[in-house]
């Protein structure tokens, strides 16, 4: 048993005997994830109850699953546990069909529902319909071909009692489960529904439980009521601000525009003693665009009281209650758009039906509990951005008892009170029993990435590329830098950065897919001459991903990692300070800095033996002194590195094939070894 599995192992222990929430902060690799399985499984068995744990990416799935496989062994009874996952990534039929790839859950399951009844009426005898007799090939897949769905059929068809002994007899993952589901034509993400009721784990993502539709259906699915649920959330500190956006409601002029096109296609109508369609949506579309240009200076701007609906019925004309009538004439055109084209086979979309029900739904979007603004970034579009998380929360308080698992939940308080918990929430805090010694926490008091700084003076990013580039010439191993932002990266990179790094490293940006970028990292991680990694602190290479051993051992935090002062920002903080007593800085601002830095920094130490250096360029760094043990100075940073490190020049092998890289910072009589 390692440090600190004793405590998780009392504490969730307890609570299965009482119920309610626990916060756990443990760092990664301190063994939380078996600590907090072992006694609910055991506890879950005793009381009848399910354990649901939520994750957030599919590496956690795979390690939860993995945990309870070991238990089950250790047992000598298998726990059946079975991973959910969405239909997009689980529907064999229609994966291959273009119109598909871009759908929403909903309109993929009104596809799905449409092929299901007509293979249950086939079967039923009632139709004459059948579901196919070949499978789809790969390739190109046209929906007016399709009629039922014949993976859904063998699933109809199977043995269900012996494939819950399979299962249970021999557990899967995720990926062998699809693996065995495509080899024996059956639909996974049905088979996954009907595996869920006699499971003692369900592994979903956040979705699964805090979507109300999708939560409802999983409790007929599971056959059970939310007092009879364990819940767990794993790497809990996204949860708030995965609550927010969830809530939060947007109308995108892209959105407003593909209405017009819908219009076009479709042809236009008049609205009951007011404008045609076509011309509200240009109206609507205007009145987006001018709030935009008149309000907004950098991101976004707070939209002032009534002035969206004002300008709006201004222009066209009418009163409060007119435009609910316009509104209400615009869902129902759309609505049965959606239908026809579902008769028709093709992808129940309306964008009409969007933008009037997001319009109707915007006179209850209120504060407090929401903050009205007109956005220019990421894409021009009016917001009711959700400030409070506890809200759709709430169910967390409906199970009989919920951990909430991270290596960054602390501050505690934070948590507790931006889900609102409640003061009965218990909380444990596990001290990291690595060596000390195995880490160095540096910062450099020499440059900044301050907001004013950057702004106001044209050397600043400058003097950071070439501080940057002077700390990775020190630095002889496997090396990620972090910034704050991809728009400081890549000003960092124009500066002269670019120019300097070695040649096999890797830029994280933005856009890239899911799935290119965990190949392209997996590949770093495992050539031998791979240098620098790039990406932004809270981003996907920053957190949840695995470095194990020499994979990494450097991290650089260009600038400390606050959120970027946005109006949103700024409605959050005053939210905060009215429902908190005056923490809505603390809150908003600082904690989630301190979670990112800590995000970062853990990418070193994941097991006993790792050994790594943290250098945080920015002044403002001590002021995390009180969650950054040993942090110090940076000095003379090519001595430290040698002395941590030893006499390794990976860097020099690199830079020779590279024609204006960097290279390593060593006098003339020393030699790389």
């Amino acid at each position: 048993m390692r440090p600190g599995q004793a405590s998780i192992l009392r504490e969730v222990a307890e609570l299965g005997r009482r119920g309610g929430p626990l916060l756990v902060n443990a760092p990664t690799g301190s063994g939380k994830t078996v600590a907090t399985l072992a006694p609910l499984i055991e506890h879950a068995e005793a009381a009848g109850h399910r354990v649901l744990y939520l994750v957030r990416t599919h590496a956690q799935e795979v390690q939860v699953l993995r945990e309870t496989q070991a238990i089950g062994l250790r047992l000598d009874r298998p726990v059946l546990a079975v991973g959910l996952a969405g239909r997009a990534r689980r529907c064999f039929l229609l994966e291959n069909v273009n119109e598909v790839k871009v759908a929403t859950a909903e309109e993929h399951g009104k596809l799905c529902a449409d092929r299901k009844r007509a293979t249950d009426r086939a079967f039923q005898g009632a139709a004459p319909v059948t579901p196919p007799t070949e499978l789809p090939e790969n390739g190109e897949i046209d929906l007016t071909d399709l009629d039922g769905c014949p993976y859904y059929a063998r699933v109809l068809q199977s043995d269900l009692e012996g494939l819950v002994d399979r299962f249970r007899a021999k557990p899967t993952l995720p990926s062998e489960f699809e693996e065995f589901c495509r080899e024996e034509n059956l639909c996974a993400y049905e088979l996954s529904k009907l595996l869920v009721r006699p499971a003692r784990l369900v592994t979903a993502p956040y979705a699964f439980f805090f979507h109300p539709h999708i939560r409802r259906s999983l409790f007929q699915w599971m056959g059970c009521p939310p007092d009879a649920v364990d819940l767990v959330v794993d790497e809990a500190h996204n949860l708030p601000s995965h609550l927010r956006d969830l809530e939060t409601v947007s109308l995108p002029q892209e959105s407003v525009r593909r209405a017009l096109s819908e219009l076009g296609d479709r042809g236009d109508f008049q609205l009951p003693e007011g404008p045609s369609a076509t011309r509200f949506f240009e109206i609507l579309s205007a009145a987006i665009e001018e709030l935009v240009q008149a309000l907004v200076r950098e991101d976004d701007a707070v939209l002032p009281d009534g002035i969206f609906e004002d300008a709006l019925l201004t222009a066209v004309g009418g009163t409060s209650h007119r435009l609910d009538t316009w509104l209400g004439a615009l869902a129902t055109w759309g609505e049965n758009l959606k239908d026809e084209k579902r008769r028709e086979r093709k992808l129940p979309r309306s964008w009409v039906a969007t933008v009037a029900l997001t319009l109707l739904s915007w006179p209850r979007l209120e504060a407090p509990g929401y903050a009205k603004v007109v956005t220019r970034l990421p894409r021009p579009a009016l917001e009711a951005y959700c400030l409070d998380a506890s809200v759709a929360a709430r169910p967390i308080l409906d199970c009989h008892l919920s951990v909430h698992l991270s290596g960054t939940l602390a501050p505690l308080g934070e948590y507790r009170d931006s889900l609102g918990l409640g003061p009965e929430t218990r909380t444990l805090d596990v001290p990291s029993h690595f060596p000390s010694e195995n880490r160095k926490i540096l910062y450099d008091p020499g440059v900044t990435t301050q907001y004013e700084e950057l702004k106001n003076d044209p050397r600043a990013v400058q003097r950071l590329s070439d501080r940057l580039a002077e700390v990775l010439q020190c630095l002889p191993v496997k090396t990620a830098v972090f910034f704050p932002s991809y728009d400081l990266q890549q000003k960092v990179l124009d500066a002269g950065l670019q120019s300097q790094l070695p040649g096999n490293h890797y830029i994280e940006y933005s856009k890239v897919p899911i799935a290119d970028l965990w190949r392209s990292i997996e590949g770093w991680k495992k050539d031998p001459e791979g240098t620098v990694l790039l990406g932004v602190a809270g981003g996907r290479l920053a957190e949840g991903i695995d470095y194990p051993d020499d994979e990494l051992e450097a991290v650089v935090l260009v600038g400390i990692p606050y959120p970027r002062p946005t109006a949103k920002r700024a409605a959050l903080k005053a939210f905060l300070d009215r429902s908190t007593g005056g923490k809505g800085w603390e809150y908003s601002v600082r904690a989630p800095a301190q979670r990112a830095i800590l995000q970062a920094c853990g990418r070193l130490i994941r097991s006993e033996n790792d050994r790594g250096i943290a250098i945080l360029l920015d002044r403002r760094a001590i002021q995390f002194e009180d969650c950054l043990p040993g942090l110090e100075p940076v000095g003379d940073l090519a001595r430290t590195a040698r002395a941590f490190f030893g006499r390794r020049a990976r860097w020099s092998r690199t830079a020779s094939a590279s024609p204006g890289a960097a290279r390593p910072a060593t006098s003339p009589s020393e030699k790389p070894t």
